[in-house]
């Protein structure tokens, strides 16, 4: 039978793996940095120049809608770093005291994918017959700015009611969907749709996201402060820039 105190370690680790995923079974010395969907493959890239240039340690890259991981940070993740889809997630954490160096990277449009190598178009996403395929509003800054944009089209509540809108966790669920046949059209940022490589897509006549980031008090170690400069310097632009975002300068 169990101790008392191995119950306890038990449901911790119960606990942890529930809330933390993808991070359970790391090594608690990992550099864990927290990245919007939409950024995941730029960063990935940039973590491994970041290394290539002898500036340090690539980081481990958790990726998933930057309102859920804001929650998990506030819940104690072992984030080093957070790298939001738009500053709304991380204004809420340095206004929590939770973040320091806050500041913005790069801007990214929102854009409407499908799989077809026939040209979308903003017609297209009226058509009676197609399913759209987005990211969680509530958690998601370009499910957020794509449901905005469907209503201002005046087709969101239409969409909903006929079960032709599917909401995903994330912008990589939403274009999961839409390449698979879960959804005709998939809308998300254009750093997702250069990942797939396929299809057409068009730039939605909607703002383009600021994306911002900011070291996590308590957690960020001096590879992490490091990894945060360089992803912010001129020498990083030329990924940036090839992933479909563009540098604040």
């Amino acid at each position: 039978m169990l101790s008392r105190l191995s119950k306890g370690l038990a449901v911790m680790v119960v606990i942890v793996s529930f809330l933390f995923p993808s991070f359970a079974l790391a090594d608690p010395t990992d550099d864990v940095v927290a990245v919007a969907a939409s950024m995941h493959e730029c960063i990935n890239e940039l973590a491994t120049q970041f290394e290539n240039h002898g500036l340090g340690t690539p980081p481990k890259i958790v990726s998933g809608a930057s309102g859920k991981l804001a929650s998990q940070i506030i819940a104690g993740a072992p984030f080093g770093l957070f790298l939001s889809a738009s500053p709304e997630w991380t204004k809420k954490l340095e206004s929590e005291e939770l973040l320091y160096e806050v500041s913005p990277m790069a801007t990214s449009p929102v854009v409407a994918w499908w799989l077809k190598e026939e040209t979308i178009t903003l017609e297209t996403i009226e058509r009676k017959d197609v399913r759209i395929a987005i990211a969680d509003p509530e958690a998601a800054p370009f499910g957020k700015a794509a449901a905005e944009y469907l209503k201002t089209m005046g087709i969101y509540d239409e969409l909903l009611k006929e079960n032709r809108l599917v909401i995903m966790g994330n912008v990589e669920q939403a274009a999961l969907a839409a390449k698979t046949g879960g959804a005709d059209i998939g809308m998300f940022s254009l750093s997702v749709a250069k990942k797939l490589n396929e299809g057409s897509y068009v730039i939605l006549p909607v703002d383009p996201l600021e994306n911002s980031g900011g070291l996590v008090k308590g957690k960020a170690t001096k590879n992490i402060e490091a990894f945060w400069h360089y992803i912010r310097s001129e020498a990083s632009y030329d990924i940036w820039i090839k992933w479909g975002f563009e540098p604040v300068r």
